[in-house]
Parts: structure tokens; C-alpha cells; sequence
């Protein structure tokens, strides 16, 4: 079996690690550079492979068609987000789809606690002010907030949302979530309450998104949202830039709709230089860095290889996303 490994954003180390895994269990794996990250740009490259290993490359309908045409079963997602592939599209032409799922959940929750924290105590602002020679905070009575006692609102309830709400147990925060698909059980033992996404909306003092992008979620976050929220409350999203009107967001955050926001995710990555956002005070701005940790790499690239392994020999996949199942 012929396996391309892509991905010019991963690690060259992890690339590397991964065929030496895959090339161990008797596999041919070849580290494939590709300038672009549309598929379309180099299908008909990738025709000879029987599997490929993505990361976050656009997988359209067309390049999917290209794909049919030749031997490949399987597009391994290294990461968890498959938004960017048609996996309809794949299901109808017998390619599976699969994630490394929970791979990167501990490190995106860190963040997104780590971003409530630094908005509550105004840490980037602080820290510019020492730097500039001003200690004038507390003697003027800019004073800010603890997280302990505040109400969270987690916006989905998977994987990542169950991380952090497990890490708010420890500042006795009320958590309160909304998902689709509801995990009564995590919820009740992580003591998180469901609510619907209205309440939500305009009970809660941190709001974390933590959704898919879809038809329905696409600019959910829109102005006409964040005249609901608290105007104290602050927002946080790790998770897909599309789901927030950017522009709104820029307008609240200017004009005292909601104190402030943490993203770590955008509409168009990089942002372009001239995005108001970039230009706030009272928003964390960060490069889409949630799984950016050691350890979240070396879990997302074992579960990669892992995928690859137990497909080709039958095993069964908890992580196949398109319904389509291995016949090996």
C-alpha cells in the first residue's frame, strides 16, 4: 500500500515520524510538497496513492472525482477539522474519510482558558504597560475580574468543550451548554447544564464557540448576537473563523456591545493586515495555534498512522466520517 503524507504547515519532524511509523508497518510512504493547498491544484498527482494523509488541504467535489480515478481508499485527516473535504462527495465515489478525533482536544481547551483568563485580567495590556513604564493600574482603579463564580457558555458540546468543562470545575464556574447532539452524560458528570443557545447567548459572562462549520453555524455570531450577549461578557472562539461576521464583531467590540474576545481562528487565514480586529485593544489575537503543542502533535500523528493501519487491515474505525467502510 502507497501512502502520501501532505501538509506543508506540519511540522517537517511529525511529516517525517509518520513515514517512518507507516514505512514500519510495511507501507510505502512518501512526504509529498505541494505548493497549494487546493486539491485541485495536484490531484491527478496523488491518483497512484492507495491513501493520503491531509492536513487541512481543500478536498472539493472535483478534486474528490479526480481522486476516483485512481487506487485512493483513503484521506487520513491529520487534526480533527474536515470541514474543508466533501465527504459526500467521497462517500459517493468509496472514499472513506476519517480524523485523528480527540487528538488535539486537551491543547485547544488549554487555550481557550488560557485566552478567558487573559481577557478577565487584561494580561496583554498589563503586561504592554510595564513595559512602557507605566504601573498605574491598580493605583487608578483599573481593577479586573477573577473566573471563579462566572457563568460559561459552552456553544457545542464535544470533545474539546468536555476538556474545558472539566477544567472549569476548578474555578467553580457554572457551566451552561448547548449542542445539537446532547451528551447527557458527560453533562452530568462534568456538572454542566443544558441550555438552549438563546439563554446562552444572554446569561453568560464567557461565551465559547465550539462548532463545526456549517450551513447553519456559518456567521452565527453576527451583530444581531452580540446585542444579545451581556455587555460585559467576553467572547471566545477556537474553533472556525467563518462561524463570526468579522466585521460585526469589530463594530461591538468598538462600540462597547461586549467587552472583548479571544480568537485564535479566522475568516481568511492569515488576516489581511488592514482587519479592524487586529487593531482592538480588548481582543487576544492568535495564529489558529490551538493545537499547536508538542504533545497534541505527537497524538494527532500516532492516530494518523493508526488510521491508515486499522483501515487497510479490516479493524474497526470509530473515526470514519462518511459512512463509508473499510473492506480489507
Amino acid at each position: 500500500m502507497k501512502v502520501a503524507i501532505l501538509g506543508a504547515q506540519n511540522p517537517m519532524y511529525f511529516r517525517k515520524w509518520m513515514q517512518n511509523q507507516l514505512i514500519e508497518k510495511g507501507y510505502e510512504a512518501e512526504i509529498v510538497n505541494m505548493e497549494s493547498r487546493n486539491f485541485i491544484d495536484f490531484s491527478e498527482k496523488l491518483i497512484d496513492f492507495d491513501a493520503v494523509i491531509t492536513c487541512g488541504e481543500k478536498i472539493p467535489e472535483e478534486a474528490v472525482e479526480i481522486l476516483a480515478k485512481g487506487k485512493i481508499k483513503l484521506i487520513s485527516r491529520w487534526g480533527v477539522g474536515t470541514d474543508e473535504i466533501d465527504k459526500k462527495a467521497a462517500a459517493r465515489c468509496g472514499i472513506a474519510v476519517c480524523n485523528a478525533a480527540g487528538s488535539f482536544s486537551l491543547c485547544v481547551a488549554e487555550l481557550a482558558l488560557i485566552m478567558m483568563l487573559n481577557l478577565l485580567r487584561e494580561i496583554p495590556a498589563r503586561d504592554k504597560s510595564v513595559r512602557n513604564n507605566d504601573w498605574s493600574w491598580f493605583f487608578e482603579g483599573r481593577i479586573s475580574h477573577q473566573l471563579e463564580g462566572k457563568t460559561v457558555g459552552l456553544v457545542g458540546f464535544g470533545d474539546i468543550a468536555k476538556a474545558l468543562a472539566r477544567m472549569l470545575l476548578g474555578f467553580d464556574c457554572e457551566v451552561i451548554a448547548y449542542d445539537k447532539y446532547w451528551d447527557a452524560e458527560s453533562a452530568l458528570r462534568l456538572n454542566v447544564r443544558q441550555e438552549s443557545p438563546e439563554y446562552i447567548c444572554s446569561n453568560s459572562d464567557i461565551i465559547s464557540i465550539h462548532l463545526p462549520a456549517t450551513e447553519e453555524t456559518i456567521n452565527m455570531f453576527n451583530m444581531d448576537y452580540f446585542k444579545k450577549m451581556k455587555s460585559s461578557a467576553f467572547l471566545i472562539n477556537t474553533a472556525r473563523g467563518s462561524l463570526i461576521v468579522e466585521e460585526d464583531l469589530a463594530m461591538a467590540l468598538s462600540n462597547g456591545v461586549i467587552a472583548g474576545a479571544g480568537l485564535d481562528v479566522f475568516r481568511k487565514e492569515p488576516p489581511d493586515p488592514d482587519n479592524p480586529l487586529l487593531k482592538l485593544d480588548n481582543v487576544i489575537v492568535l495564529p489558529h495555534s490551538g493545537a499547536a503543542s508538542w504533545e497534541g502533535l505527537e497524538k494527532s500523528s500516532a492516530m494518523a498512522v493508526a488510521n491508515i493501519d486499522d483501515f487497510f487491515n479490516g479493524r474497526d474505525m470509530k473515526t470514519i466520517l462518511n459512512g463509508v467502510v473499510n473492506k480489507f
